[in-house]
């Protein structure tokens, strides 16, 4: 921990204090003590650490969460410098006994508390819902802000999203544009990763922010950056070429079975319809890629009906029910909106199926299918131009 206390309850950081500070204090036998379980605690100061105190035995610390990291410490240590230069009340890592947690760090401004929490290891997903519960108890706004060691870019646009990061996703209204936030005590740069569509499993196309801490305020943070439409389309259209002409190099689990399946229709990945495989914003929901439950949904229900058929979100609903990931696996999510309903919401405006006053859904026209690849790639081209010009529902904001 950076931050102990005196006897007194005077809290102390070490790694403000010069060498010379800390040394007299060693000199002069002060002891320090734990804000959590008040057990003695002892100074680290160390070449290569930042200053800190340790527990010598952490067996019965309420707040005990495992060995920080420099790394994580020294991030921890520049966050709250870089907000008490802005003159905003921080405290670093209080205590608050009534829920048990330590936040990295808890900022009051405008009368609202916000725990921030610097994260540069992988946690598990009960962890992170049992912190934000926690929070949410006590009034606080928890945000989280990843280490810039847990990104993976890929181009001024790509980057990696593993399922561990999903739920560091915040969106704050339902109207607001999802958002990562990640900060790098190497280089001192805030790394804000907007509006962000999940092309695949992994991979994600997103609008980077990358601003130098001494350039930055908190409220800058908050600012929004959405992907220009036609940005988006273009970089789509590629995915959707990638898809029909990258033949993959290995083939298991949800990836095999969708295979297995295409084969079993009868249909070859390249020549999907081109409605299958479109940009929904809320595509982080769901555990499988977007071109598998996608062309289930149509394959399945839509396609095979007559026009001027109906059918039922409920139908939609009980088939796809193994693809969403859990309701609370978002716990930084404020808002319902489903990946499904963006889809479907797509297909009407592209005007193959309406919704009716009743909640149901008619089919509206067929789909014409590529016989050939190359006809194949001219229709998502056609498409993603059609998704711009109509300039509405996933494509903009």
């Amino acid at each position: 921990m950076l931050q102990a206390m005196t006897k007194d309850g005077i809290p102390v950081t070490l790694a403000m204090l010069t060498k010379a500070q800390i040394n007299q204090l060693k000199q002069d036998r002060i002891l320090f003590y734990c804000p959590a379980c008040k057990q003695e605690v002892i100074i680290k100061a160390g070449i290569k650490t930042i200053a800190h105190f340790a527990h010598r035995s952490i067996a019965e610390c309420p707040s005990h969460e495992g060995g920080e990291s420099v790394y994580h410490e020294r991030g921890k240590l520049m966050l709250y410098q870089w907000l008490k230069s802005q003159g905003l009340s921080v405290q670093l890592e209080i205590y608050l006994p009534n829920i048990r947690q330590r936040p990295d760090l808890l900022l009051n401004i405008h009368n609202k508390r916000i725990a921030i929490e610097f994260q540069c290891a992988v946690i598990s997903m009960e962890e992170v819902r049992k912190r934000n519960a926690g929070y949410r108890a006590a009034d606080i706004t928890p945000i989280w802000i990843l280490g810039g060691n847990q990104l993976h870019r890929i181009s001024d646009s790509h980057f990696k999203l593993n399922q561990h990061q999903l739920p560091f996703i915040h969106q704050f209204s339902s109207n607001a544009i999802p958002s990562l936030f990640f900060f790098s005590n190497e280089t001192r740069h805030f790394i804000i990763i907007q509006d962000i569509f999940l092309t695949g499993k992994n991979l994600a196309i997103g609008k980077f922010s990358i601003q130098r801490i001494d350039r930055l305020t908190f409220k800058d943070m908050f600012k929004e950056h959405a992907l220009i439409p036609k940005d988006l389309c273009i970089l789509w259209e590629k995915e959707k070429y990638k898809l029909r002409l990258k033949q993959p190099h290995r083939l298991f689990g949800q990836e095999l079975a969708w295979h297995q399946w295409l084969y079993l229709k009868g249909i070859h990945r390249e020549l999907l319809p081109s409605i299958i495989h479109l940009p929904v914003k809320h595509q982080f929901k769901m555990n499988t890629p977007p071109w598998n439950w996608q062309s289930r949904l149509f394959l399945d229900i839509i396609d095979p009906l007559p026009v001027g058929r109906p059918f039922s979100p409920r139908k939609i609903n009980h088939l796809l029910r193994y693809h969403h990931y859990p309701a609370d696996s978002f716990p930084l999510i404020h808002t319902n909106n489903s990946p499904v309903s963006e889809y479907l919401d797509l297909l009407s405006r592209l005007r193959i199926i309406i919704q009716t006053s009743d909640g149901n859904f008619i089919k509206r026209k067929s789909v014409q299918k590529p016989e050939t690849v190359e006809q194949a790639i001219k229709q998502d081209k056609q498409l993603m131009h059609v998704l711009l010009k109509q300039n509405k529902g996933m494509i903009s904001h």
